[in-house]
């Protein structure tokens, strides 16, 4: 998970990461990036005007900063655990106990590779509590497939943020295990894309497309 100042972080493992990326293509939000503004463009004709985002987990806002130029949407807020100031254009960053105090509503939130860092048993709560502040939630997140595929997703996670003090899971989704949690929450899955190509080059062979999903989540209003 990226930060806003690395200054405290280890600073030479981060550059020795962004450059690996770099040369084998490892950017993984171009086609994230691609896939959420497609869903949210359909969330933005549903609801008839601009809307406004939670980016939940955001670290350096990355990915919000992908797709603020896109004319439907109003203003995206991230919020993650750490403190920091910053506000620019239609983007704001929110620390988790500041977001807490604004009592904010959203049209959408937005988590991309969050649930499994907070724990796969306790995703569903997580996702009941965002529901009560927004209508629509679009996760990016992984599957895993045996024990290799998994220790290889932990060794991924730990090669993008040990040089920022992430948690790494001891596991991971599993179709399974998913579709449990969905049971549990006040959410339906509208769109679900299976396997997701997030990556490029040699970071497609590592970790290919049958790791990644993409799901759109819509709030089960009770008639």
């Amino acid at each position: 998970m990226i930060r806003f100042n690395s200054n405290n972080n280890k600073s030479l493992l981060i550059f020795t990461s962004n450059l690996v990326r770099k040369i084998f293509k490892g950017d993984r939000l171009k086609r994230i990036s691609k896939q959420v503004s497609i869903f949210l463009k359909k969330i933005h004709k549903e609801r008839n005007k601009k809307i406004n985002i939670l980016d939940f987990g955001c670290g350096s806002m990355e990915l919000s900063k992908k797709i603020q130029r896109k004319k439907f949407i109003k203003k995206i807020v991230g919020t993650d655990t750490f403190e920091h100031n910053y506000k620019k254009g239609k983007l704001e960053y929110l620390s988790k106990k500041k977001f807490l105090k604004r009592n904010l509503k959203f049209d959408v939130v937005i988590i991309v590779d969050v649930l499994h860092h907070i724990g796969i048993e306790k995703s569903w709560k997580v996702l009941n509590e965002l529901s009560n502040i927004t209508d629509f939630i679009i996760i990016k997140d992984h599957f895993e497939h045996g024990f290799f595929s998994r220790h290889l997703l932990r060794f991924v996670d730990f090669y993008a943020n040990y040089a920022y003090d992430v948690n790494i899971p001891n596991k991971y989704f599993k179709n399974n295990s998913w579709k449990k949690n969905l049971k549990k929450i006040n959410l339906i899955e509208k769109s679900h894309i299976y396997p997701f190509q997030q990556h490029d080059g040699v970071f497609n062979i590592i970790l290919n497309k049958k790791h990644h999903f993409i799901s759109l989540l819509k709030k089960n209003v009770k008639k």
